[in-house]
């Protein structure tokens, strides 16, 4: 487990990724590591660890030694995946301050379709409902309008 976070269960899924230090904005947290893959894969309890990186390329985070894959999504996240191309590695990095005890967010950045299955529980006001990457979330509300509501 790098310094300075720990995982621990979480309001809003399962396990979560916990700060036990201040993070400043632009501070890296945890490093998603993983092998590189060309699908994603699944682990043997069925959960999805893994991020592509560039079509055709993914990295399964599902070991036990990749303490960013406890990181949950949401709408208004603390964090956010940076790839370090250098260094080709994925990095969990601070987009505000963060505090001891706060959960450690990112943005999963699914798509449309994806989001269909994936509810979010993330309980943001900014909550769109569904895991979906945030240049998506308003033409999912447009979509998800009641019939009859107006359309802006």
């Amino acid at each position: 487990m790098p310094e300075g976070v720990e995982n621990r269960p979480s309001a809003i899924e399962g396990a979560g990724l916990f700060a036990t230090r201040d993070f400043r904005t632009g501070e890296r947290i945890a490093p998603y590591s993983g092998p590189a893959s060309s699908a994603p894969v699944a682990s043997p309890d069925g959960k999805v660890f893994s991020l592509e990186i560039r079509p055709g390329l993914w990295i399964d985070g599902s070991g036990q030694d990749n303490a960013a894959r406890h990181a949950n999504h949401s709408c208004d996240p603390n964090a956010e995946l940076v790839w370090d191309h250098k260094e080709g590695a994925g990095w969990l990095t601070a987009r505000r301050e963060i505090l001891p005890g706060q959960e450690i967010t990112f943005d999963y950045g699914f798509s449309l379709a994806e989001s269909l299955a994936h509810p979010c529980r993330c309980g943001s006001p900014a909550c769109a409902g569904r895991i979906i990457a945030a240049p998506l979330r308003a033409a999912l509300r447009r979509h998800l309008r009641p019939p009859g509501t107006r359309r802006d």
